[in-house]
């Protein structure tokens, strides 16, 4: 009886999702305004569910802050590394800064909207994604973390669900051009 109880409080456990407001004296800030403006690099994985590394990657973007609209444009380019099957990919992010600290993002392979909040040095995003796997489309809910750990340097963790289970997790390591 106790390990069922244990089990159920570590599974409703992993449900739970960090309070952004944790990091809201994180510096340096990372204010999608400031870190998405100019270009960054990513080095990443993606590992399945049991740990088990599916793919590596080199994540590129490209950002520009238009201060007047209070929005970001920042263009993707990820190209897989290791001999993986998976074409590169392309895609234009939209985020468009809706009160302090709260961001809305679109982008092409993006279901609807995206909900971004950022405090201090992290940044969070939750969207729904038609994401490409065996040949097939499938849709999937991607829970986003990024923090800026110090001038031009970010990590980041992505939770890639369906149906409340973990498919896959990203992993990455960004530098910002100086």
């Amino acid at each position: 009886m106790q390990f069922r109880a244990l089990l159920l409080a570590a599974v409703l456990g992993g449900c739970a999702s960090q309070d952004i407001g944790a990091f809201s004296g994180g510096q340096p800030s990372m204010s999608p305004a400031d870190w998405m403006a100019g270009t960054v690099d990513g080095y990443g994985v993606v590992t399945d569910r049991f740990g088990t590394v599916k793919s590596q990657f080199h994540a590129h973007e490209v950002g520009s802050w238009d201060a007047a609209a209070h929005t970001v444009t920042l263009v993707e380019h990820i190209a897989y590394l290791q001999g993986s099957a998976d074409p590169p990919t392309d895609r234009t992010w939209r985020f468009v800064e809706t009160a302090p600290g709260h961001w809305t993002g679109t982008a092409p392979d993006v279901i609807g909207t995206a909900v971004g909040e950022q405090a201090g040095n992290a940044w969070h995003l939750t969207f729904r994604q038609e994401l490409p796997v065996g040949g097939h489309q499938i849709e999937v809910d991607v829970d986003d973390w990024r923090w800026r750990e110090a001038d031009n340097v970010a990590v980041d963790s992505s939770t890639i669900s369906k149906a409340g289970l973990t498919l896959a997790t990203a992993r990455i390591a960004f530098v910002k051009a100086r």
